[in-house]
């Protein structure tokens, strides 16, 4: 399966722009934080707005000097559980939307295999929405 990472402006609406996103997107639950390791070696703390299997979009307040193809790290960790992970990520965009950055992320080493913290979350949404439809 391919993913096709788009802007912002893309994603909005309804449309073929819409149906080019493979991978289904879930939002992590409060209380698990977020931030990106720069290729400076500086560490940014960010926003998850969403994640998915192949990738993530992240908000920060204010600006945020990253670019297109650049390589960073996304770190997560979920203090409750104390459980963290870190992902080698690309950047694929970066949007500035009033005072906020929005990067979109692909992760370098592909799909988030099973069994990993985040995989976790994944299950939990998908069993939620499940419950739901139900």
């Amino acid at each position: 399966m391919k993913t096709v990472w788009m802007s912002p402006e893309q994603t909005e609406g309804e449309g073929p722009l819409e149906e080019l996103r493979t991978a289904l997107r879930h939002v992590l639950p409060p209380g698990v934080s977020a931030s990106i390791r720069l290729s400076s070696g500086r560490t940014v703390y960010v926003t998850a707005r969403d994640i998915s299997r192949t990738g993530a979009c992240v908000i920060r307040r204010g600006s945020l000097e990253v670019v297109a193809q650049e390589e960073v790290l996304l770190d997560v960790s979920d203090y409750e559980r104390n459980q963290s992970i870190s992902l080698p990520a690309r950047v694929q965009w970066v949007k500035t939307k009033s005072y906020n950055t929005l990067v979109g992320l692909v992760f370098s080493d592909g799909p988030l295999l099973p069994g990993t913290m985040l995989d976790q979350y994944l299950d939990q949404t998908l069993k939620a929405r499940g419950s739901v439809a139900e």
